[in-house]
């Protein structure tokens, strides 16, 4: 067997092992998880993902009710979700997101007569209050995180561009560069919602239109 046929047939087997560990894995593991465990990336742009780590500060006074309700609902005082390059964000993120910023007179579905019901007012905006904090606090993180990279997604994409990259650091740069564009998603998203408070409808005017006392634009009707 010459040169070329030994190369043809091992790339063939490379490429029907990848292909295996693709079809296996392939709802399941992000670009980082592939690079882990099998040394490898793929440049599907669902494959870069980036974990957002949101936590239940124990200094926070309600910090007892906001747990039992996290626990109750599958989450805890820490919970990860896991944002995938061109998807919607994870179901929970919100409403874990108004429950970690609940406070002062917004702070009133902790109480126990909503315990059971609580989750579902977490699915719906509470306040403009609670929103703005949950826009202004994601956005700030995504900032953060993407000023302690030392390069921009074009710099990255540029030096994957040239070819001549060490496998390893090749794949460390696509994980990189992966990751930027999904905190960089991350942030229009909160930056377009943040843009739309005012069209939304709060806790208080549902309320109000629950009881018959507003009207479908929120005019308050006086008996």
């Amino acid at each position: 067997m010459n040169y070329d046929m030994k190369y043809v047939h091992m790339r063939r087997l490379i490429e029907k092992t990848i292909q295996q560990i693709l079809i296996q894995y392939n709802l399941n593991k992000s670009n980082a998880e592939l690079a882990l465990d099998y040394g490898f990336i793929e440049s599907k742009s669902e494959r870069n993902a980036y974990t957002l780590t949101l936590e239940i500060s124990e200094s926070d006074p309600f910090f007892g009710d906001k747990l039992d309700i996290a626990e109750t609902n599958g989450l805890g005082e820490t919970a990860y979700f896991d944002i995938v390059l061109g998807s919607p964000l994870p179901p929970g993120l919100i409403p874990y997101l108004r429950l970690v910023a609940l406070g002062g007179i917004d702070a009133f579905p902790l109480e126990s007569i909503f315990r059971n019901t609580v989750w579902g007012h977490l699915d719906l905006p509470v306040s403009r209050g609670n929103e703005e904090l949950i826009c202004r606090v994601v956005r700030d993180a995504c900032k953060s995180a993407l000023s302690g990279y030392h390069t921009t997604i074009e710099e990255d994409e540029k030096l994957m561009e040239r070819g001549n990259l060490d496998l390893r650091l090749e794949i460390a740069v696509g994980i990189r560069a992966g990751a930027k564009k999904v905190l960089q998603q991350v942030n229009e998203i909160f930056k377009e919602r943040e843009s739309e408070l005012d069209e939304w409808e709060y806790y208080q005017e549902r309320r109000l239109k629950d009881l018959g006392l507003a009207g479908e634009q929120g005019e308050i009707i006086f008996c």
